[in-house]
């Protein structure tokens, strides 16, 4: 039973043992030196380093040659529950660094990675698998990657029929991606991850309507607070932000040109001989979506981007989309969207066709923005938070002339934030033990409507010269 922490940042190893390839361990829980661990809401594994000390030479005694198993299980003191501790199995798949300390003594460390990675790597498919898409990458995950862990899925619509060919186990699970559509937000915006806990197959609003974790926050005295006895007020402590870099530069060309602001999609149907075309506008879509603030209690959504005139038709960004797809379907059924070329065993065409209309330009615009305002921190770590969960972060407005109290506040960086990425640092050294977290939190817009005008703000004339006529030379 763990203690009460005292401290932020503190935690403690229950457990660092490698198995080595002929099924023995060794305990190396009292020589750990650090502990990286790696999430990423765009990642399917999670990945890390630990480094330990070696005065032994087990690494020549066991050996150890990089294609170990790893357990780890490190707390935060105080915290008891399965999902506010870090418990793992992890592959070791490289020596990176061995340095020496003395003649006798060096420091060993190694990388790992999820044990789904090694599976994946191993395997191929060539089957046919049928069912809604959340099942079947449940199916994948249970039976490819012989994945054990929880699984927290978002369920899709539609049932389909998929014949994977020679194809590795994420990779279809990548391609089943995209053309996900979720049955309770009706949003093709799903992303599969792994996190400390388990999987997550799991759209962007399905994230965004849990709770708020974390509040942080940051102040011009940046240090520990002080309380009674001597110790420091551990909460106050946890939440703040002891490190930033923030981000809200778009790179409005680049939007374009990938359809963060809109684009179009031409649909031909080999079946039917027909085709479709249909679009999708950022501004005129954005209030019938639910982005991060919906869920947040504020009921304040506003894009990201200015609805600033383009041109003299007062068209703006969205109205001139850039990026156009082009696909081919094939339907039996053009209103119920049926698939042409399977039936069931009674020659029924009952599966869900491959409807890019339903997902692609929506998707394609909501993955580019979901992350369009990001602040990087640095803040004393607990071992219950996980990447995909929400925070609220509260950043001070940095002015020299006076504001009013609504502007104290940074018009972007307030209220929630979705947790992108977080590296877990452990390191324990002579002072005793330190647990920090870098992580990137993101959000897809913001409370109050960006300002613009609905002229063309670009003069008629601008240059080094108005002249007609060009400039000739006689020579």
């Amino acid at each position: 039973m763990s203690g009460s922490i005292t401290t932020a940042g503190e935690f403690e190893i229950d457990l660092a043992e490698i198995i080595t390839v002929d099924g023995s361990s060794i305990n190396l829980t009292n020589k750990v030196v650090t502990v990286n661990i790696f999430e990423d809401i765009e990642n399917p594994f999670l990945s890390g380093d630990i480094s330990f000390l070696d005065d032994h030479n087990v690494q020549n005694l066991l050996p150890l040659i990089g294609q170990e198993l790893l357990k780890l299980k490190i707390r935060t003191p105080s915290m008891e529950k399965p999902a506010e501790i870090i418990d793992s199995l992890f592959y070791i798949k490289t020596l990176i660094a061995s340095p020496p300390v003395n003649a006798t003594r060096k420091v060993i460390a190694f990388e790992f990675i999820s044990l789904e990675a090694l599976e994946n790597q191993r395997r191929t498919m060539c089957r046919t698998l049928t069912g809604t898409f959340s099942n079947i990458v449940e199916n994948i995950l249970r039976s490819d990657l012989k994945s054990t862990k929880d699984f927290y899925v978002d369920q899709t619509v539609g049932i389909n029929k998929i014949v994977a060919t020679d194809i590795s186990p994420l990779k279809l699970i990548k391609n089943i991606l995209k053309q996900s559509v979720s049955e309770v937000y009706g949003s093709p915006t799903y992303m599969f991850f792994e996190t400390l806990e388990g999987y997550h197959f799991r759209t962007l609003e399905s994230l965004y309507k849990e709770d708020s974790v974390m509040n942080y926050t940051s102040d011009s005295e940046s240090g520990y607070t002080e309380r009674k006895k001597g110790y420091t007020a551990v909460l106050i402590e946890l939440n703040k932000i002891r490190g930033l870099t923030t981000n809200t530069a778009n790179d409005s060309l680049l939007d374009s040109k990938n359809g963060a602001y809109g684009s179009k999609v031409i649909t031909h149907d080999i079946y039917n001989k027909t085709y479709r075309e249909s679009g999708y506008n950022y501004f005129k879509s954005f209030d019938k979506e639910k982005h991060i603030n919906y869920f947040a209690g504020r009921g304040k959504q506003s894009p990201i981007f200015s609805t600033v005139a383009v041109d003299d038709n007062k068209s703006t960004a969205a109205d001139l989309p850039v990026k156009t797809f082009l696909l081919p379907v094939s339907f039996s059924d053009i209103d119920a969207r049926k698939d042409a070329h399977y039936t069931n065993h009674e020659g029924i065409h009952e599966y869900t066709g491959y409807n890019p209309d339903s997902w692609i330009t929506t998707r394609t615009s909501m993955l580019n923005n979901y992350d369009a305002i990001s602040a990087s921190i640095i803040v004393d770590g607990h071992t219950a938070l996980r990447v995909g969960d929400m925070v609220n972060l509260t950043l001070p407005s940095t002015a020299q002339s006076k504001q009013t109290k609504d502007n104290l506040i940074d018009r972007f960086y307030r209220g929630a934030f979705l947790v992108r990425n977080i590296m877990h640092k452990f390191e324990i050294n002579n002072s005793g033990n330190k647990h920090t977290i870098d992580m990137t939190c993101v959000a897809d817009c913001v409370e109050e409507q960006i300002p613009f005008t609905d002229k063309n703000p670009v003069p008629k004339v601008y240059g080094k010269s108005n002249k007609k006529i060009p400039l000739t030379f006689n020579v």
